[in-house]
């Protein structure tokens, strides 16, 4: 006898054709794994550095013009010195500091606010942990010859194509100007070579703005393939999130078996009994001294009520047949409740027949 495999089947079970859910979203984010693209935080960084140069190179200016004439007003310094020796090193350390410090804080704080916001602020330490993963020579054969490092081989070979064509570009026009610059000072001529150069860099970093945006869009549609699921993933974390639908109907049915047992365990104590004659049974149970209204200590329906019925039988507790009394109370009173208002001349009346039996019962039996 051969055995016959139904390959589409298979390979239906295990197609990942679902959208995540959003658990499986949320558990991928607690392990840091987010749509961010490194080119969109190089892109930022280089763009506020240049605009940085541009606007504010008077931070930068400044300083070094103060260093500069502080450090040639001071060349009688004698390096032999030890206390003119520390002064020059103390302000040759404090000019450089004024001059990098607002650039790189400015630079560093960008990066971090353009990596929290891809990652909408997320901050884990599931990536630092060691996993056997990272350093298994397969699994790192297959990241060489991914589809990611085809992307990042692309997006190398533009960025070097845009640096060499704006360069380029910006060169032949920079050099028409090469002649007139015989005719400027020195300082116009650094301002000019500056002003140049910046400008050259800031088409660069808008062209590299184009490159960010088409490998953001590339690493949300990675991230969304990771995330995609099959169909008995998600039947699976339904049932998770959900809970199991057979569990839970044991456990329904087990929670009607406890409270049946508490109702039936109350049961004796009733005062009466009130039936449909057979769908309905309704025990009520009045203490007086403690509560000014009875109260429902059992009902049922059907079979249930039939039971309630035997029990009764069983424990001498009256029976009392009234249809419309019975479905009311049935309908409008869980077990434990007290009757509402409108019941109580009904639920009196009937009290009071008992108790007048009860009463007629003891005389005859003396």
């Amino acid at each position: 006898m051969k055995l016959k495999f139904d390959i589409q089947l298979f390979s239906e079970a295990s197609a990942k054709t679902e959208k995540a859910t959003p658990r499986k979203r949320q558990e991928a984010r607690k392990r840091g794994m987010v749509a961010k693209s490194r080119e969109v935080t190089s892109a930022f960084a280089l763009l506020i550095s240049v605009l940085f140069l541009k606007f504010g190179y008077s931070l930068i200016i400044v300083p070094l013009q103060q260093g500069s004439k502080y450090f040639f007003s001071n060349l009688n310094y004698s390096l032999e010195d030890i206390s003119d020796a520390s002064k020059l090193l103390s302000f040759i350390i404090t000019t450089s500091l004024k001059i990098v410090l607002p650039f790189c804080v400015t630079i560093m704080f960008v990066a971090a606010i353009v990596e929290w916001a891809q990652s909408s602020f997320l901050i884990t330490g599931q990536s630092l942990k060691m996993s056997f993963q990272k350093i298994n020579p397969i699994e790192g054969f297959k990241r060489i010859f991914s589809i990611n490092s085809v992307v990042e081989l692309i997006k190398s070979v533009l960025k070097v194509l845009i640096i060499g064509y704006t360069g380029y570009c910006y060169t032949q026009t920079f050099a028409k100007k090469l002649l007139e610059m015989y005719e400027m000072n020195v300082f116009t001529i650094v301002r000019f070579s500056f002003d140049s150069a910046i400008n050259l860099i800031l088409w660069m970093a808008v062209m590299f703005f184009g490159i960010a945006v088409i490998d953001f869009i590339f690493q949300r549609q990675q991230y969304e393939k990771k995330l995609m699921m099959t169909k008995e993933e998600v039947k699976e974390e339904f049932k998770q999130t959900e809970g199991n639908p057979q569990i839970k109907s044991k456990i329904r049915e087990r929670q009607r078996r406890i409270s049946l047992q508490r109702m039936f365990q109350q049961l004796p104590k009733a005062d009466v009994v009130i039936t449909n004659p057979t769908h309905y049974a309704v025990a009520l149970l009045y203490e007086p001294e403690k509560f000014d209204a009875p109260r429902v200590i059992a009902k049922g329906k059907d079979y249930i009520a039939q039971k309630i019925k035997q029990e009764a039988i069983k424990h001498r507790i009256e029976i009392v047949e009234n249809r419309e009394l019975a479905r009311a109370l049935y309908n409008m009173c869980e077990v434990g409740d007290f009757i509402p208002p409108e019941l109580y001349q009904a639920v009196a009346e009937v009290l009071a027949y008992v108790y007048s039996l009860k009463n007629y019962q003891k005389v005859n039996t003396r």
